[in-house]
């Protein structure tokens, strides 16, 4: 299969300067069709298959995943309050892990502080900060609420007296068990110190046409963990973890690493018809996905999965840079990154681009 609806899709973005280069990986039934890298991670560097991309909000599902599963692990639900699990959270303990889930928790704009701050100093200004929304609104949280559902997962891995950190958890609780063993939440500067350009990508931003450096390739943003925006790996491993929420959370040799429930409350729908106040537009969530929501205006829709999508489908975008996303009924698994923020319009339009490309290469227009 040659893909040449998505490469011309990708060169389209390169001389647009909407990116350099783009990683994506895409599977059926468990069968990978294409785990490549087009255009550069670095000047004069080829982007590949194992180049570690930044994922940001694409890798909340994961986040999400590890919660509900913990939750099972302990007999508790969605419907369990967050001042259940964990103490000292002032105002939000009244909050239910479905309306943080769902982005219905009222506090979507709150500076976390992330990345120059602790990470305890990133949960007590969440719990502290007063919401300005009220509580059932729908609103997608980029950071805040996820600080404190990463907070929760810490407790429920050992207890209040015992908590490890949070990657430390993911890395063995979830990402281990399922093999995403490139996946990282933060790269320690240790870890990263030395790593070839066509391993750790430059990252850009889009500013008046032209493509600049981002300090998110480095420093802080690069090292610090954000469990709702700062998951970094090759998208294959993104790709691996949708075929392990398609085979109902077992792995291909069946060891299950999600309990089966913990999928279906991970993908089915949790909120509705709701017109969402930070997207601005009508966004279907279940408590840890987008569901699709083209139905609500397949053009306009952000962070959508492409206009041949079935209804069952579900992913994840990532701010300016990511999609991940599966179709049940086709049993398609999409995943991909570039290594720029082209603007929020630049991108959804990009988005759309890469995506239909996909449908139209598999002839499933």
């Amino acid at each position: 299969m040659t893909f040449a609806a998505l490469k011309n899709a990708i060169d389209e973005g390169i001389r647009r300067n909407l990116h350099t280069g783009i990683q994506i990986y895409i599977s059926q039934h468990g069968v990978p069709l294409l785990d490549a890298g087009f255009g550069e991670a670095a000047p004069g560097t080829a982007i590949n298959s194992h180049t570690t991309m930044l994922w940001r909000s694409a890798g909340k599902p994961l986040t999400a995943a590890l919660l509900l599963n913990l939750l099972a692990e302990h007999h508790l639900s969605q419907a369990t309050l967050l001042g259940d699990v964990l103490s000292d959270c002032g105002d939000k303990s009244q909050l239910s892990f479905h309306q943080l889930l769902t982005h219905q928790s009222g506090f979507p704009e709150t500076d976390t502080g992330w990345p120059h701050v602790s990470w305890s100093e990133s949960v007590r200004r969440v719990i502290d900060t007063p919401a300005t929304l009220e509580v059932g609104t729908a609103a997608y949280h980029p950071q805040s609420s996820w600080f404190l559902l990463a907070e929760a997962i810490r407790v429920l891995d050992s207890g209040e007296n015992g908590k490890r950190p949070f990657p430390e958890v993911l890395r063995s609780r979830l990402l281990q068990p399922a093999l995403l063993n490139r996946t990282h939440c933060g790269i320690p500067e240790e870890t990263s110190a030395g790593l070839p350009a066509n391993v750790l990508p430059v990252l850009y931003e889009r500013q008046q046409s032209k493509l600049v450096p981002s300090a998110y390739s480095s420093g802080a943003w690069l090292s610090t963990p954000s469990a709702g925006g700062n998951l970094r790996g090759p998208v294959c491993e993104l790709g691996n973890f949708y075929e392990l929420l398609l085979r109902g959370g077992a792995l291909p040799d069946g060891r299950q690493v999600l309990r089966p429930e913990v999928v279906e409350q991970l993908t089915a729908p949790g909120r509705t018809g709701e017109f969402d106040l930070t997207l601005q537009h009508k966004v279907d969530f279940a408590a840890g996905v987008i569901c699709n929501s083209a139905r609500y205006g397949a053009e306009t829709v952000p962070y959508g999965f492409g206009k041949a999508a079935t209804e069952a489908a579900f992913g994840h975008g990532g701010a300016q840079c990511s999609m991940g996303f599966c179709d049940p009924p086709h049993g398609l698994v999409v995943a991909w990154a570039a290594n720029a923020f082209c603007g929020e319009g630049q991108h959804q339009r990009r988005n759309r681009m890469i995506n239909d490309a996909v449908w139209e290469d598999l002839s499933l227009l």
